[in-house]
C-alpha cells in the first residue's frame, strides 16, 4: 500500500511539472500574439495628397504648431473628460471648428472635439485620423492617435472617457483611412475598400463626421 501511494505521488507530481511547461508555452504564445498585435497596427503610409486636403485647413494649422509637451495619462484623461462633457454639435460637414471655437461654445462634432483635444495636448506625436468607429459605420469618424510609452493610443472624446489601447481593439473597430500629422499625412490600408466599394476616393459629407 506504502508503495502504491508512493507511486500515486510520484504520477501527481509528473503532471503538475507538464501543466507547469504548459502554462510557461501558453503564457509565451499570448506574449508572442500580444506582440504580433502590436506589429500589425496599420499607422498607414506617408501619402503626398489626400481627398480631404481642402477642408484640413484648421487640422494642418494646429498639428504644424504642436511641440514635444510630455502629457501624462492622467493629463488626458482629464482633457478627455472635459471634451466628452462638451455638446455635440454638428456644423460645418467639410471643415473642423477652431479649438477656441470649440472651447468658447463648448460644443463640436467628432472632427472638431478632436482638432480641440490635439490643440490641448500640445504633443507633436498627435495624428488626426479620419476613417470608421465601426466597419458597419455608414459615416465616417474623427479621433486622434496619439504616442506614449512606446504605445499607441485612440483617444476619442466624442464617444469615450478614456484612452484606449490601439493595439486591444477589435479588427471591426477604429478603421483608419487617412491622417494627419505634424510632419505629413498618411494613407491607411482600409482606404483600398473605399476604392473597392466606389471606384474611386472621394471626401463627401457622409465621410466627414459621425457622433
Amino acid at each position: 500500500m506504502a508503495q502504491n501511494r508512493l507511486m500515486g505521488i510520484i504520477a501527481l507530481l509528473n503532471i503538475m511539472a507538464q501543466l507547469k511547461h504548459l502554462f510557461f508555452a501558453m503564457a509565451l504564445l499570448a506574449s508572442q500574439l500580444h506582440g504580433i498585435a502590436r506589429t500589425n497596427l496599420d499607422l498607414g503610409f506617408p501619402a503626398s495628397a489626400t481627398p480631404y486636403d481642402p477642408y484640413m485647413t484648421p487640422v494642418k494649422r494646429v498639428l504644424t504648431h504642436l511641440t514635444n509637451e510630455q502629457n501624462t495619462m492622467d493629463r488626458v484623461r482629464f482633457l478627455m473628460h472635459e471634451g466628452r462633457s462638451f455638446r455635440y454639435s454638428f456644423t460645418n460637414p467639410y471643415v473642423a471648428a477652431t479649438p477656441d471655437v470649440t472651447a468658447s461654445t463648448r460644443s463640436g462634432d467628432c472632427k472638431a472635439k478632436a482638432l480641440w483635444l490635439a490643440d490641448q495636448l500640445n504633443d507633436q506625436s498627435v495624428r488626426f485620423v479620419i476613417g470608421k468607429a465601426r466597419r458597419t459605420s455608414q459615416m465616417s469618424h474623427a479621433w486622434l492617435l496619439w504616442q506614449h510609452d512606446n504605445r499607441w493610443w485612440i483617444l476619442d472624446c466624442t464617444n469615450n472617457w478614456d484612452p484606449i489601447a490601439a493595439d486591444r481593439v477589435s479588427s471591426s473597430q477604429y478603421i483608419p483611412y487617412y491622417s494627419f500629422a505634424k510632419n505629413g499625412e498618411y494613407r491607411h490600408q482600409a482606404t483600398a475598400l473605399l476604392v473597392a466599394q466606389t471606384g474611386t476616393v472621394t471626401a463627401s459629407r457622409s465621410m466627414i463626421a459621425q457622433r
